[in-house]
């Protein structure tokens, strides 16, 4: 256990280096470890993985309750390129941050967010369909059998749901995602079961009611043929953005501040509109909210459903806009996660490793996180960037000295000299 810990500090003391986060750069920074020992520590040791995130996930709940305002938790996934064939989950797939298809990696996260200060509380690895249908692959990568079948990204994101809103680890004034989460039925239904608002984007194209459709009466019956079992919604649907527009004429758009920016306060217009979602499975008519907002120019439309508990304080404009802009706090996560913490940079190739390093990394990320808030007093605009530079400056560091410089030189160089190709002999 204590050797466990030791490599523990080692390895997220590694990820504040100034240095590339695997662990060939790590071991030749960090005093008293091996490569070998932070190498079974990541890939080979029997600890949890998910457990320790969420024992982060209380600890990010800890540190941001002490501050006011709502909270937030925000769902989003986010992937890098990868190399190779081997590196499990990895295989040609849309990369948000590269803008296109790509072989890599993708993992579904969650982010707790309040006001200007965020932490990343969980993440799921996504198994294209490819790798679930290919068992060999799956038990070379070491997954567990249990995880082997598919899940879509809207679905890891209703497990993170489960894991920390279900079990009280977070707690969340609404839940916000973008349309991939928005769209997913399956979602929502996990959030309203457990009476959680949400502010999820939503594509404009989807079908909704103006009116209340839910029918007077039951399935009415000719007397001929078999007897109706299924309602019929009263009206007609229609898309989303076409209901909003027809809204807009007897309640027009307002402007509201959504949150500061570093050049003044961040203003949209906004409209908030009731709709209602049909189901036939259900055979149910869901009350829900669209909010519609834009840029002062009426450019950058963003759509959200919106839903609130029974017996919830009515939704205001403005709450709405405030908690559909706070998207933005994910995206910056995952940039401080890639810039100060090598988030994508290991170089491990099975599911035990990748769970690993997320936690440890969002272990560092809470480090930062707590920092910057215990520093509001004294230093208030401390970044994570400053903390990382302390810290990589301050840690203990095996190349401050001139022989085991030399050394990592060596070793690399041996290393290019390796995979150089072999010149054939005279003829």
């Amino acid at each position: 256990m204590g050797k466990r810990l030791g490599y523990c500090q080692q390895y997220v003391k590694g990820l504040f280096h100034a240095c590339r986060s695997n662990i060939e750069r790590m071991e030749e920074r960090l005093p008293d470890t091996s490569y070998d020992g932070l190498h079974h520590f990541i890939s080979e040791a029997c600890w949890d993985g998910q457990g320790v995130m969420g024992q982060v996930a209380r600890e990010v709940q800890a540190s941001l309750s002490a501050l006011s305002g709502e909270q937030g938790l925000l769902l989003d996934e986010c992937g890098w390129a990868k190399a190779g064939s081997q590196s499990v989950g990895v295989g040609r797939q849309y990369i948000g941050a590269l803008g296109k298809t790509e072989n890599g990696q993708v993992g579904v996260f969650a982010g707790l967010v309040r006001g200007a200060h965020a932490g990343l509380v969980g993440a799921h690895l996504y198994l294209p369909q490819a790798w679930c249908s290919d068992a060999a692959r799956c038990q070379q990568a070491r997954i567990p059998a249990a995880d082997r079948a598919y899940r879509s990204k809207p679905e890891l994101a209703t497990q993170l749901v489960g894991e920390l809103l279900g079990s009280g680890a977070v707690t969340a004034d609404w839940v916000g995602g973008d349309a991939l989460y928005g769209g997913s039925p399956g979602l929502r239904q996990a959030l309203q079961a457990l009476g959680q608002a949400y502010v999820l984007d939503i594509q404009p194209t989807l079908h909704v009611y103006a009116t209340d459709p839910t029918p007077a009466a039951g399935p009415t019956w000719s007397g001929r043929g078999r007897r109706p079992k299924r309602w019929q919604p009263v009206g007609v649907a229609a898309a989303l953005q076409a209901v909003v527009a027809a809204a807009a004429g007897t309640d027009p758009w307002t402007v509201h501040v959504h949150r500061p920016g570093t050049k003044g306060p961040l203003r949209r217009r906004a409209l908030l509109v009731d709709v209602w979602l049909w189901s036939a499975e259900h055979q149910t008519a869901q009350p829900l909210q669209v909010l519609a907002s834009s840029e002062l120019d009426g450019s950058e439309i963003k759509y959200s459903l919106c839903y609130s508990p029974p017996n919830a304080p009515a939704l205001s404009v403005r709450t709405a806009l405030q908690r559909q802009m706070q998207r933005y706090w994910i995206e910056r996560l995952f940039q401080e996660a890639k810039q100060q913490l090598g988030f994508h940079q290991y170089q491990t190739r099975s599911w035990t490793a990748w769970y690993h390093h997320m936690a440890l990394s969002l272990m560092a990320m809470h480090f930062m996180l707590k920092t910057q808030l215990e520093g509001d007093e004294t230093m208030p605009y401390l970044s994570f960037a400053s903390i990382k530079l302390l810290l990589a400056q301050k840690l203990r560091n095996k190349l401050d000295h001139d022989d085991a410089l030399m050394r990592a030189i060596s070793k690399r160089s041996s290393y290019l000299k390796s995979t150089q190709p072999q010149k054939s002999g005279a003829t």
